[in-house]
């Protein structure tokens, strides 16, 4: 499945290198930008894990076993982290994904299992 990411590398790059240079808050370089502050903070954190790697855009969406889903699940709800603390632990994007699958787990909904490609 192709995806198309609303911001490119390098503005994604610049907000992150204006949050470390300028002292300016996650709510004032979101409010440059066009997004949450909730956005900007995620991009911190994955910049802070991973490095600008975890800003490129990505081009397809990543695929996910469902045994690696119940894992990430089990992990959440045993109380091992919060969904972003979990998400960033297992390579996940974001935190939404996790999300969704906890509240797909919780509702007794089907998760399907995508074998991850090379």
């Amino acid at each position: 499945m192709s995806r198309k990411s609303k911001f490119s590398y390098e503005v994604k790059l610049a907000a992150v290198q204006q949050y470390l240079n300028s002292g300016l808050s996650y709510a004032q370089i979101a409010k440059s930008i066009g997004v949450s502050g909730r956005s900007v903070n995620q991009l911190m954190d994955s910049f802070k894990l991973k490095g600008p790697d975890a800003l490129k855009v990505h081009k397809h969406n990543q695929s996910y076993t469902k045994e690696f889903k119940l894992k990430c699940i089990k992990a959440y709800l045993n109380g091992q982290g919060s969904y972003e603390q979990l998400a960033n632990k297992y390579g996940l994007r974001g935190s939404t994904q996790l999300k969704n699958w906890v509240s797909k787990y919780n509702s007794h909904r089907r998760l399907k299992n995508y074998y991850p490609t090379p």
